[in-house]
């Protein structure tokens, strides 16, 4: 039985990790593929598109709505943040995106406090709960902050860190700074698209970016064993 279980989570990491490959490559499909068959269209309306900001609020809006969401669904957050700033540009897309990466994380964390162990361990599994717990315990907020840009353990970790009762102004102050960090980054790469080639880019980076996050988390982690 000892060896049953991790064997059945080495499996479940891989296949994990093999549905995040093929989401990505469909991602990336989805934003190359239509500028390769009407480039030409597509760069017009581009173009007009991004010179209208009459539509900015109701952007802003929908893109904090989408990073709360994250939470609870498979929405990437980094695509979300630099599409953010392709439509509205630096200041305000970084604006938008902290903020709701932010009450994402209120929301993580507040799920995580009122719903306890029981909800997080069968959310996580048992031995990723279990070495956040401990990484946590032992290094405290610092993991909140090294978490923000790794998908899964960013949501995971405010959730551990509700359950395991840390104090809400620190975990908040902590991961809200993080997220400005994360949001300069993503939001960056879309504001600093020219034209449907530089934002097809742009996406394309975003996709794959936490991807190379996640795949650091696991080899510090010592995971290389459930990649293979």
């Amino acid at each position: 039985m000892s060896e049953t279980l991790p064997n059945r989570e080495g499996l479940r990491n891989r296949r994990w990790v093999w549905k995040l490959g093929i989401l990505s490559l469909v991602l990336i499909a989805l934003v190359i593929v239509p500028f390769v068959l009407f480039g030409d269209e597509l760069e017009a309306y581009t173009r007009s598109f991004l010179r209208d900001t009459s539509s900015a609020p109701l952007v802003a809006v929908m893109g904090i709505i989408l990073l709360i969401a994250d939470v609870l669904l498979p929405i990437p957050s980094s695509v979300v943040s630099s599409a953010l700033g392709v439509l509205l540009g630096f200041p305000l897309g970084i604006i938008a995106a902290a903020v709701g990466l932010t009450l994402g994380c209120a929301v993580g964390y507040g799920l995580g406090r009122w719903l306890g162990h029981d909800y997080a361990r069968r959310e996580m599994g048992e031995d990723d709960f279990s070495r956040l717990e401990g990484s946590i315990n032992r290094y405290g907020l610092v993991v909140l902050a090294l978490c923000r840009p790794v998908p899964v353990l960013a949501e995971a970790s405010v959730v551990a860190a509700g359950v395991l009762g840390m104090r809400v102004v620190p975990v908040m102050l902590v991961t809200g700074f993080a997220n400005i960090g994360v949001a300069l980054v993503y939001v960056g790469l879309g504001s600093a698209a020219d034209g449907l080639t530089g934002i097809a880019l742009a996406f394309a980076a975003a996709i794959v970016m936490p991807g190379l996050f996640l795949l650091i988390a696991k080899m510090v982690r010592g995971d290389r064993s459930d990649l293979g």
